[in-house]
């Protein structure tokens, strides 16, 4: 596959001189359901449909071929995904050293941590916000947990929390002695990689108290759907973005489940009153334009959840084309 972006993307990448490099994640065991390993491929498909073309795009391949039973029932496969973050963060990394721009294409939202540590990684004296687009807040710890599958956790790995205010969950040593080296992956063992106060979420509808706890001791910035509803979307993407003013780097995460589920059809967790397409194209256009992006991460398609085939990547290549004009 030969991708360029360049055609689409020299408008808005010309301000930091950056080649977009595609990078692929297919890893989803953090997730409770199988299918997103999928996602990523889906969606470069739909992207051929568009007639964006790409420079190849760096697959990783970290998947494993099944969810099944884990010996760490609080932190589910932790040591694959302990080693797919360190691979994920190892490419960030480097794509960021040669000066390019990575649109993360991952399977489920585990990989954050991965990318974000890369980020951190390669900007250690970088203030870095994240705008975290999703229906969930993922800031559940092995000790709060109510599933125990990770990606419902790399916001909690990445400001190195373990909430035991909330605990609930009696975890073993093992668990305990790989929660805390993934909150430490990297070349530079930095933990924590972002401040608490430095992410934003977007649509968020979808948390346990553990998590609202969190939010509410560090009074991070949520914009919920009423207030999407009351104000526009544009009032809280520039809320967000003037939040997050003091942070020299921005890293967008988007979730697919943060679209309404008469969209996002094709995801593992879908949640009622979700962004509009329409919300959703001008979160994609306002943070890709934006000066202070390092890197774009979308995840949790899941083509085996799709009662209408490719709807769900087709959706989101179209909001990616709408983006990158």
């Amino acid at each position: 596959m030969s991708i360029t972006f360049a055609r689409r993307v020299s408008s808005i990448m010309a301000i930091k001189n950056q080649k977009i490099q595609v990078v692929v994640s297919n890893f989803e065991i953090g997730a409770g359901k199988i299918g997103a390993s999928e996602g990523p491929l889906a969606l470069l498909d739909a992207l051929k449909q568009l007639d964006l073309e790409f420079e190849s795009p760096i697959l990783l391949n970290n998947n494993s071929n099944s969810i099944g039973e884990s010996n760490t029932p609080f932190c589910k496969h932790i040591f694959e995904i302990e080693k797919a973050s360190n691979l994920l963060n190892s490419e960030i990394e480097n794509q960021l050293s040669q000066n390019k721009f990575p649109l993360i294409l991952s399977g489920d939202h585990s990989n954050a941590i991965g990318g974000i540590s890369g980020v951190k990684n390669a900007y250690p004296d970088k203030r870095i916000g994240v705008i975290w687009v999703d229906a969930h807040a993922d800031l559940h710890s092995p000790y709060t947990t109510p599933s125990g599958n990770m990606h419902g956790m790399p916001l909690a790995a990445l400001i190195s929390t373990d909430n035991m205010k909330f605990q609930k969950n009696q975890i073993s040593e093992q668990e305990s002695e790989a929660w805390n080296r993934l909150k430490s992956i990297g070349s530079k063992s930095i933990a924590p990689k972002i401040k608490p106060e430095d992410i934003v979420f977007i649509g968020i509808r979808d948390a346990e108290k553990e998590e609202w706890g969190l939010i509410e001791e560090f009074g991070i910035k949520t914009f919920e759907p009423h207030d999407i509803k009351e104000h526009g979307i544009f009032y809280a993407i520039n809320n967000a973005l003037k939040h997050l003013e003091p942070c020299d780097l921005i890293y967008v995460s988007f979730d697919v489940d943060s679209m309404d589920p008469s969209i996002s059809i094709g995801t593992g967790t879908t949640s009622p009153d979700g962004l509009s397409f329409v919300e959703a194209e001008a979160v994609f256009k306002s943070f890709l334009n934006h000066p202070k992006l390092v890197a774009f991460e979308i995840t949790e398609i899941n083509p085996s959840l799709d009662q209408e085939g490719d709807k769900m990547a087709n959706v989101v290549a179209s909001l990616l084309n709408y983006g990158l004009k």
